[in-house]
């Protein structure tokens, strides 16, 4: 297993895994697949130093990715405040890999300027509820009934982590 800087060639592999979440109606609130095309500019958005996004490898196929987002449209009053994104294959989840990657973001947070980390996730997602939760996020805010997935309709939380000073 191996953590690393995603690169533009990983988009694929990126996107793959993100479409695969899509069926389940549990870890987005996108209904239909998205393009490799429509996702550059968002992997552009990504950098090391403060915005990363990792893939993690096993047997050099990428099963899982993690990445950072600026807050509120990225004003630079919220600079030290970030949203977590993590994703692993369907065929890999329940394996600690989820568990790897935020433990890698929580102790990267100095070396990236990120006090608050932030969590948004579906109030019916349970892996993602005790993956947080592991993590110390706490629960801040939940807008009930804001996603129609197929006409059923769902909230989302929003779990938040500061880090030590």
């Amino acid at each position: 297993m191996q953590i690393r800087h995603a690169v533009e060639t990983d988009l694929p592999a990126i996107v793959a895994i993100y479409n695969a979440s899509i069926p389940s109606r549990n870890s987005t609130a996108d209904l239909v697949p998205i393009t490799v095309e429509s996702r550059r500019d968002w992997f552009a958005k990504h950098n090391p130093q403060s915005r990363p996004l990792w893939v993690l490898e096993v047997d050099q196929t990428i099963v899982a990715w993690i990445g950072l987002s600026s807050f509120y449209g990225g004003r630079p009053a919220y600079d030290a405040t970030a949203e977590i994104s993590i994703y692993i294959d369907p065929g890999h989840q329940g394996k600690g890999y989820g568990s790897r990657l935020v433990q890698q973001m929580l102790d990267n947070a100095p070396q990236l300027g990120v006090t608050t980390f932030l969590a948004v996730y579906f109030d019916h997602n349970a892996a993602s509820k005790r993956l947080f939760d592991r993590f110390g996020f706490q629960p801040v805010g939940h807008l009930p009934e804001i996603a129609d997935l197929d006409g059923v309709k769902r909230g989302v939380v929003i779990a938040m982590r500061k880090m030590a000073a």
